[in-house]
């Protein structure tokens, strides 16, 4: 198993690592990483913190869970109208994220925020996030956000209790293998449990080269 400790960059190292990669010009920022990281408390503190910041909201499959609306967490669709919606070519990105679950970023939820002249904030998946990569070049950010260890992640994902035991491991056993495309991202969080001042740290300085 890998443990991603071994590859964790303290906040100095990752400020300098974004520091090297800086434009100015964003259209897109994407927080990706693993379920239960932390990913979208990173991302609402960047919306929170600009006015020039928006939220795009996801498409996907997995059924609604309690608390969730459609349309402010994620645009819940049936697995026949995503597959519709594909053929259609509404999505900028799309993916089977698990068996028979689907996740996709829809080409109008992007037009509208830019249309506004704000940017579009992403809490996406691996993949995605470098599909988005590979369309937007430089206009996007890419931030891989990783816990401090594996067993950290594994007590997020057991803590939060949304998921079954096949679940959990299913999110452990992908995460070990998006670790490998660490490499691709401009820009690397580690969201330590309990040290969430440290993360919001490195948030602040992306608002204020992007966002003020």
């Amino acid at each position: 198993m890998v443990d991603p400790q071994n590859r964790t960059l303290t906040t100095k190292q990752s400020v300098i690592q974004f520091s090297n990669t800086m434009s100015h010009t964003k259209k897109i920022i994407v927080f990706a990483g693993p379920s239960g990281v932390g990913k979208s408390t990173l991302a609402n503190m960047l919306i929170h913190h600009s006015d020039k910041c928006e939220f795009s909201v996801s498409a996907t499959t997995r059924p609604i869970r309690l608390g969730e609306q459609h349309g402010q967490n994620y645009y819940f669709f049936s697995k026949d109208e995503f597959q519709s919606r594909i053929e259609n070519g509404d999505f900028l990105e799309w993916e089977e994220v698990y068996p028979g679950v689907l996740y996709g970023t829809l080409q109008s939820e992007v037009a509208r925020i830019t249309s506004l002249g704000k940017i579009a904030i992403f809490d996406i998946d691996v993949l995605g996030a470098i599909n988005i990569k590979e369309q937007f070049g430089d206009e996007a950010h890419l931030i891989f956000v990783k816990p401090e260890s594996m067993k950290a992640l594994e007590e997020r994902l057991r803590q939060r209790g949304t998921d079954s035991e096949e679940q959990i491991q299913a999110r452990i056993a992908r995460f070990e293998k998006e670790l490998g495309y660490e490499d691709k991202f401009d820009q690397v969080i580690v969201n330590e449990t309990g040290r969430i001042d440290a993360a919001k740290e490195q948030v602040l300085i992306i608002a204020n080269t992007y966002c003020s």
